[in-house]
């Protein structure tokens, strides 16, 4: 492969021998001539992870994604890599993805492309690539291969970044640390107006926002809540905001219709009323 890699895959309570990620991502390896280098992040400060062959940061607290992601864009500049890999710990990687990468990448590729991504599919729905709609922000399938300068979300998890464009935008966010922080990074590159490649690859991502009751609880939705109303109004704009909150509204009446706990109805509409205050 013509361009380097700077791999970082984010555990949180998770060993090596349970990460998928990383199962999958060293078969994917075994024989390929990749010019990588992987870190493995560990972001549990009461889990110790060794091994030798790679580069381990057992972190004294949780960084959450921005301290894992900042480290690894470091050190892609410091080793003079091309790209950055992002994984977290429950992506399989999938059978041709570094020949489609590298078929790609070997090509006369447009320099505006800053990042390549497959389709990632949880309990049979593409959930990334997905469309992001200019005023509500409402969400819907991408089913497109090829180059896109459509505004898109992709998650984290398998987004190969060209490390000189993130280096440009003065690296990965501190603002959204976690929560948003694919959201941010898709942001940027629709705002420098870059291009997005869509392998035509499908492979699986464990996602907790699908069995919403069962994997998210209340703290965390108020969590997510926050930094989303937050997201909108700082990053995407005042004029868009206003529309966003009819669809908070909307999405707090199908939760209260839907959702055997009326808890999470009942906390969406407050972040409905009391969301002015992130106009200020």
């Amino acid at each position: 492969m013509n361009n380097s890699i700077e791999i970082v895959i984010v555990l949180y309570q998770c060993s090596l021998d349970e990460s998928v990620s990383f199962l999958s991502l060293t078969k994917q390896l075994e024989n390929k001539s990749v010019d990588y280098e992987l870190i493995i992040y560990n972001n549990d400060i009461n889990q110790k992870i060794e091994d030798s062959r790679f580069i381990i940061v057992n972190s004294e607290e949780n960084k959450k994604l921005e301290g894992a992601y900042n480290f690894a864009l470091d050190r892609a500049i410091k080793n003079i890599k091309n790209w950055i890999l992002l994984l977290d710990q429950d992506t399989v990687i999938p059978e041709n993805y570094f020949h489609e990468v590298e078929k790609l990448l070997s090509g006369n590729y447009s320099p505006d492309l800053v990042a390549i991504v497959p389709k990632l599919v949880s309990e049979r729905n593409i959930i990334s690539p997905v469309h992001v709609s200019n005023l509500m922000r409402f969400e819907r399938e991408f089913n497109f291969n090829g180059y896109t300068n459509k505004r898109l979300n992709a998650l984290n998890s398998l987004s190969l970044l060209n490390v000189e464009f993130i280096k440009s935008i003065g690296g990965f966010s501190k603002d959204f640390p976690f929560d948003l922080h694919d959201h941010w990074c898709y942001n940027q590159i629709h705002k420098h107006k870059k291009l997005v490649y869509v392998l035509d690859l499908t492979t699986e991502h464990e996602s907790s926002f699908i069995n919403f009751e069962e994997n998210v609880s209340i703290a965390r939705y108020k969590e997510f809540l926050n930094t989303e109303n937050r997201f909108i109004s700082q990053e995407i704009g005042l004029p868009v905001y206003f529309f966003y909150k009819m669809k908070i509204l909307l999405r707090s009446i199908k939760q209260y219709i839907n959702y055997k706990n009326k808890k999470y109805a009942m906390i969406t509409l407050k972040s409905f009323f009391n969301c002015n205050k992130y106009l200020l």
